[in-house]
């Protein structure tokens, strides 16, 4: 027979800090109400006092061998042991429903422990209902939603993480379908390297950019991001190149002559994103590389950059002729400086009727997936650090699989992907820039980055190297609940952070409809495969990069 709901299902034996120790009285065996296992990880109790309860989460539960003194009489306690619950203590519930992060006054030792009842997890996981933004619900609490903080949510960092086929691009195509269908003004840019996220917004209001038609023109990059693509830092000269191609690129953008430039030529800088033609760019740089001057005795002698530049140039021009760069030197809708505020207008959703815009990575060479990853968080970022509106125009991005191009290893082929990522993760909540991180080797991530997030979604986790640097991510009183990382359910996570109740193990909303990200099915498809495959199809796409012929 089910016990009623304030039934006492213990009592405190310790207290530690954040942590509590319990002395189970009951059948751990038999669910009290539903599916509520008194003592299971992950499900939540009650300790009261005066006039109100000290709410806390189970993480573990152990058989301890015989009685503690002075307790041998005590229901449930005896020579086969006693069951003894850890949990940690997360938050206070008044008398009015009303609930709050942290411990006012602690339980003691003696003191009687409860279950929750539906109605007091309820009133917890409501304390953000007034943001009526929810995408997830608590695991052991089917008819429950657990509210989101949003502007903490989305204004100071998200990372979820989790071993591939955890569910994490499910999850985050869940919190986007919520947030554009309960915010009529959002601001999104999706970075998706694998092309997964299309299949879960079909809808009008979402803007695709296909790996075939991304254009990010060259002038669009600043110093740093045009080094990152030319200069092979393992050159003798590669810092003879660097210092020339500054000033080669300052005199072609102050060169440039247009009605957007007139009267500005002088405060130019290199990293001005103003129009130039790369010819011009080029042909400075070929004259410095063949350039003869008369030394002393009048004689003409090779220049101090002859030559310099022989390999530089080969590749540049390289890459100017390589159809996969196409979308950066062969840009035909942004190919002028008026060009630039219609650009804006369209990756930021600005005036276009589009809530998102999805940038399909997945056909852009490996080699510029890190450039172009930073222009487009530069321009989003730089663009509200001079937007006097800037509170009123918040952006989200969303990098999809983070770790290859802002690795926590020094690699240089993604410097500057790498610097791009820190500093909208250091500074851009102050200019209204918020970040969603996706990685399925949080160690192999940036620390900078993975330190600034404020909400974190871990997943699944079945490394134990990540699961130890997740744990090194949150706050020791929350290191029982990562023990549960490696037994999650797909699609399911624990949401750790300020914009939520408290730290709880959710059940994430399946996307509707869900991104393309599924695993295939090998056992159907080897026993009745295609049998009329189009090769010819396949090959013609190979050969041109494009997914739609």
């Amino acid at each position: 027979m089910a016990k009623p709901v304030d039934a006492d299902i213990g009592y405190v034996v310790e207290v530690n800090g954040e942590r509590a120790l319990v002395e189970l009285t009951v059948d751990t065996t038999v669910p009290l109400v539903e599916d509520y296992y008194p003592g299971q990880p992950g499900s939540h109790v009650k300790i009261p006092f005066q006039d109100h309860n000290v709410i806390g989460i189970v993480t573990s539960v152990r058989m301890e061998n015989g009685a503690p003194a002075g307790v041998s009489g005590r229901k449930g306690a005896g020579a086969a042991g006693r069951k003894v619950a850890d949990c940690i203590l997360m938050g206070t519930l008044y008398s009015d429903g009303r609930f709050s992060r942290g411990v006012a006054v602690y339980p003691n030792v003696g003191q009687q422990v409860r279950m929750v009842s539906s109605k007091e997890l309820k009133g917890i996981f409501s304390e953000f209902v007034s943001y009526d933004y929810s995408f997830s619900r608590p695991a052991q609490a089917e008819d429950q939603r657990s509210y989101v903080q949003a502007d903490r949510f989305f204004g100071q960092h998200i990372a979820v993480l989790g071993t591939t086929g955890c569910g994490k691009t499910c999850t985050v195509a869940s919190i986007l379908q919520h947030a554009i269908k309960k915010f009529p003004d959002t601001h999104i840019v999706v970075l998706d390297l694998h092309g997964e996220y299309a299949a879960a917004f079909p809808g009008d209001d979402v803007l695709l950019v296909e790996a075939d038609k991304v254009e990010l023109p060259y002038w669009l990059l600043n110093f740093d991001e045009l080094c990152d693509l030319t200069v092979d830092m393992n050159e003798f000269t590669a810092k003879n190149q660097i210092t020339v191609l500054r000033d080669a690129l300052v005199r072609a953008r102050q060169g440039s002559v247009s009605k957007e430039t007139a009267g500005m030529e002088k405060a130019l800088t290199a990293d001005s994103p103003i129009y130039f033609a790369l010819d011009d760019l080029l042909e400075q740089i070929r004259g410095w590389n063949i350039q003869m001057v008369h030394n002393s005795d009048g004689m003409l002698v090779p220049g101090p950059l002859y030559g310099v530049f022989d390999r530089f140039l080969i590749r540049f021009e390289s890459k100017t002729s390589d159809p996969r760069f196409g979308f950066m030197f062969s840009s035909t809708s942004y190919a002028d400086n008026e060009s630039l505020t219609r650009l804006l207008k369209d990756y930021l959703s600005i005036d276009t009727g589009k809530k998102m815009v999805i940038i399909d990575l997945s056909g852009i060479p490996s080699e510029a997936v890190g450039v172009v990853v930073a222009v487009v968080s530069r321009i989003a970022f730089e663009f509200n650090q001079w937007n006097p509106d800037r509170t009123r125009f918040p952006i989200l991005l969303v990098y999809e699989e983070a770790h290859n191009y802002a690795p926590s290893s020094t690699d240089v082929r993604f410097s500057t992907a790498k610097t791009a990522l820190e500093r909208v993760a250091k500074e851009g909540r102050k200019y209204g820039v918020g970040m969603i991180v996706v990685s399925q080797r949080p160690k192999e991530l940036s620390d900078t980055v993975l330190s600034q997030c404020n909400t974190f979604i871990p997943m699944r986790l079945t490394n134990p190297d990540d699961q130890a640097y997740v744990r090194r991510l949150v706050p020791d009183s929350l290191v029982g609940l990562m023990n549960m990382l490696p037994a999650l359910r797909t699609g399911e996570a624990l949401i750790l952070g300020d914009s939520v109740a408290m730290p709880t193990r959710v059940l994430i909303d399946c996307p509707d409809p869900k991104p393309a990200s599924s695993d295939v099915k090998f056992a159907k498809w080897w026993s009745d495969g295609v049998k009329d495959m189009d090769v010819d199809s396949v090959a013609k796409r190979w050969r041109v990069r494009r997914k739609n012929l």
